[in-house]
């Protein structure tokens, strides 16, 4: 596609998760908007969001990188697919934010290394963009695949 608009590839997402969700027997619902040109935003509602929410997520990063990856084309073109529900992405985000800075105040005062949970890399990058002017300390990721974790050292 030489000139491409993605608001002619909403409706195909919007059908691509309305179908996923059928297929999966979750009681939910789907509603997609286009919010600036690349980005499509899926947000879910419905009785099963603890489902879609638990262990941080999970299902709902993993229905997000399905969809991703059925429009691979589409995304390698510029194209952003984000899932949400109940605004759990902000959430999360400012929830990293802080646990990031609490950790590093500790690290910068005691000089012991810190080391969170394995994370995906979406947090991962939260919590190194949160810390990335802090002075005194420095972050690394470390470890492999889905144990791959942030380590936060005195600088």
């Amino acid at each position: 596609m030489d000139d491409l608009n993605f608001a002619d590839v909403k409706p195909e997402v919007e059908d691509f998760v309305k179908a996923m969700v059928d297929r999966s027997s979750l009681d939910l619902r789907v509603e997609v908007t286009l919010p600036e040109p690349d980005n499509i935003q899926v947000e879910f509602q419905g009785f099963d969001l603890p489902l879609l929410l638990g262990h941080n997520a999970e299902l709902l990063d993993a229905f997000q990188y399905i969809a991703r990856r059925a429009f691979a084309e589409e995304v390698a073109d510029g194209l952003q697919i984000d899932f949400d529900a109940n605004g759990y992405r902000e959430s999360r985000h400012q929830e990293l934010e802080l646990m990031a800075q609490k950790a590093a105040e500790k690290v910068r005062a005691t000089k012991v290394p810190f080391v969170f949970d394995p994370m995906n890399a979406q947090d991962r990058r939260i919590v190194h963009m949160a810390l990335v002017d802090m002075q005194g300390i420095r972050t690394e990721s470390e470890g492999e695949g889905q144990m791959r974790r942030v380590k936060i050292l005195a600088a």
